[in-house]
Formats: structure tokens, C-alpha cells, sequence
């Protein structure tokens, strides 16, 4: 039960804070993408254009794979993959569905809940395929 609560607590954190380090990777390597995040952080507007946004979202499904992949590695069990999925779902649907849905392009707030769910899923596959082509048993 330990590994469960340890990998869904794991998966979130990375899922956040692995955002935020590809976030910020892509800021100091592209100075427009840059500027687009200081205005969202200081005004609270997010006026990114379709292609950066369209590359958020991306970043976005990255961390969330990451994610899948890192609660599965920790908890080894679908379930917890599962908690993880709906939490962040939910959490998403909360924030772009319900609180902020005009805050977003409409097909910003699609996309992320849309994708974040298949995203861990992947991640959490990827990493049981990875597991067994290791296992010599």
C-alpha cells in the first residue's frame, strides 16, 4: 500500500514539476517563449500564440508521461497508475473546464484533459514493457 501512495505522490510531483523544468528549459532557449511566460506569471493572461501553445501542451504530455512512467516504476501496480490518472484529470477538468475555461484557447482546455489521462497510461505501459524486456524469467 506504501509503494501505491509513494508512486501516485511520486507521479504528481513529477507530473508538476516536471513541467515546470521543461517549461523553463524551453524559455532559456527560446527568448519569445520566454517573454510569453513572464506575461502569463506577472498579468495571469495566457496570450501565447497557437504554436507555443500547441508546444505547452506538448511539454505537458511529456511530464504526464514521465509521470505514468515514474508511478508505475515506484508503486508496480496498475491501480496506482489509475489514482494518479483520475487526480490529475480531475484536477484539470477542475482548472480548465470549470475555474478558468476562458482564460485558455478552447482547444488548449480540450487538449489537456483530453490527453493527460492516455499520457500517464502510456507512461505506465511504456514502463511495464520496459520492466518485462529486462526480465530474463
Amino acid at each position: 500500500m506504501l509503494r501505491k501512495i509513494l508512486g501516485i505522490i511520486a507521479g504528481a510531483a513529477l507530473c508538476n514539476f516536471g513541467f515546470m523544468a521543461l517549461g523553463l528549459g524551453l524559455a532559456q532557449l527560446w527568448p519569445a517563449y520566454a517573454g510569453h511566460v513572464q506575461a502569463y506569471r506577472e498579468q495571469n493572461l495566457f496570450m501565447f500564440p497557437p504554436m507555443m501553445a500547441a508546444i505547452t501542451v506538448l511539454l505537458w504530455m511529456i511530464a504526464a508521461f514521465a509521470a505514468g512512467f515514474a508511478a508505475m516504476k515506484i508503486a508496480q501496480h496498475w491501480i496506482a497508475v489509475l489514482v494518479l490518472a483520475a487526480l490529475v484529470v480531475g484536477d484539470t477538468v477542475r482548472i480548465h473546464v470549470i475555474l478558468r475555461w476562458a482564460d485558455f484557447p478552447w482547444w488548449y482546455n480540450i487538449a489537456l484533459v483530453a490527453l493527460f489521462g492516455p499520457s500517464i497510461l502510456l507512461g505506465a505501459w511504456s514502463e511495464r514493457r520496459f520492466s518485462q524486456r529486462d526480465d530474463p524469467g
